[in-house]
């Protein structure tokens, strides 16, 4: 289960600094991450201009990629 998660690289988790599987809460294969992706984007580009605009500015660094 650990090797089908998107965090897990080489025997380290990219997300905690310890590893720690059972249980975690980041755990996500990596098409259950390209789904909340998706999801997310979705509901952005479903905002008014304005706070879509700014939330692409803050967290997308001014490029949002659909």
């Amino acid at each position: 289960i650990v090797d089908s998660c998107f965090a897990y690289d080489k025997k380290r988790c990219r997300i905690l600094k310890i590893k720690e599987c059972d249980g975690c809460s980041f755990y996500k294969t990596l098409e259950e991450l390209e789904e909340g992706r998706k999801k997310a984007i979705e509901r952005i580009m479903s905002l008014d201009k304005v706070t879509r605009e700014s939330i692409i500015r803050l967290y997308y660094d001014g490029q949002l990629e659909v």
